[in-house]
């Protein structure tokens, strides 16, 4: 489980106040406390940064000139839903309406008075709001995709019993063949058509297992490389053969690694990712996914030249929910996304 000192690394969170003496106060005490703070001075300073750095937590000061806290929320909300707001004031007099409040979806207030513990314990509370959203998200997220697990297990499976029937009907010919002169040729036969059913099989029994630990989330769950590479291909299968573009998998990891840790929920947070490419880029192109690993880390891959048109909005949700696992950090370029899981 992740502890509160871990969960607040992730969590950026920007000051906004046209007081400069208490923009510097509070800056300097909420810093030694742990958390991760930029300040603004005033409402355009603050849309500024807030449209080129992800913010999970804002207070924001609720009157100031030029552009009120107010209208710098109006601003915000056309485009990020996920961000929570407390406003300050000066006292209580300046306490905002609720109606106010309950339309622009503002979490709660603080009143300077109340002193600078008081405001610690609101953080507190919007981290651990933020906190359980990002879980209650990532369940939906487990949800979708074990439904797209089901289903190409479903289809594999099917697959499967029309091969093992019409090796059935194969099997019968061969034994009404009394020829013996051919009896080598379809011994041979038969050995290659045994080794593909068994082959395509264990991968369904491999994927089934991963389905029930994904169900019982066991997060002490220990799977081999090539497992984790024949499940992502195998939820990802669907949506290749719609969008027409093709993954590329490799594995430059030591013979038969074994990935352990939080290995159920990477899997989810890289299909995610992997599919919201295939889906923005056009039929015939491909998207290489590669496994490596340093002395600390294993490193998840992603390739492809539509990083950059990842939808903000859903890439801003994907940090979010990797905010919640432990072990799990995201770094994204111009053409590359590596999710690095931290071996245990």
């Amino acid at each position: 489980m992740v502890t509160y000192n871990e969960l607040i690394k992730n969590i950026n969170i920007l000051l906004v106040d046209d007081d400069e003496d208490y923009l510097l106060m509070t800056n300097a005490f909420l810093k030694q406390l742990g958390y991760n703070i930029d300040t603004a001075k005033n409402g355009k300073e603050a849309l500024e940064k807030l449209s080129k750095k992800d913010y999970q937590i804002l207070l924001l000061d609720y009157f100031m000139p030029e552009m009120t806290g107010e209208d710098v929320i109006k601003e915000i909300r056309k485009t990020n839903q996920e961000i929570i707001i407390i406003l300050q004031t000066g006292f209580s007099g300046q306490k905002p309406p609720i109606e106010t409040m309950q339309a622009l979806n503002i979490q709660n207030y603080y009143d300077k008075t109340e002193g600078i513990d008081k405001l610690n314990l609101e953080i507190i509370s919007a981290t651990k709001i933020y906190n359980q959203q990002s879980e209650i998200e990532l369940s939906k997220y487990k949800t979708n995709v074990i439904g797209n697990l089901i289903f190409g297990v479903a289809q594999e499976i099917k697959a499967n019993l029309l091969s093992i029937s019409a090796e059935i009907e194969v099997t019968n010919m061969l034994i009404q063949d009394k020829s013996s002169n051919i009896e080598r040729e379809n011994l041979e036969k038969l050995n290659k058509s045994y080794i593909g059913n068994k082959e395509s099989l264990e991968k369904v029994d491999k994927v089934l297992t991963a389905i029930i630990n994904q169900t019982t989330e066991n997060q002490n769950y220990v799977m081999l490389d090539k497992d984790i590479v024949d499940v992502v291909n195998l939820i990802l299968k669907n949506t290749s053969l719609d969008t027409g573009v093709k993954l590329n998998t490799k594995i430059a990891l030591k013979s038969n690694s074994y990935l352990n840790g939080s290995v159920n929920d990477i899997i989810f947070i890289i299909c995610e990712i992997i599919k919201q490419l295939m889906e923005l880029q056009e039929s015939g192109t491909s998207i290489d996914f590669v496994l490596t690993e340093d002395q600390d880390n294993w490193y998840f891959n992603i390739t492809s030249d539509k990083i950059n048109n990842l939808n903000s909005s859903k890439f801003y949700l994907i940090k979010k929910l990797i905010i919640t696992m432990n072990g799990i950090e995201v770094n994204k370029n111009e053409n590359k996304l590596i999710l690095s899981l931290k071996k245990v």
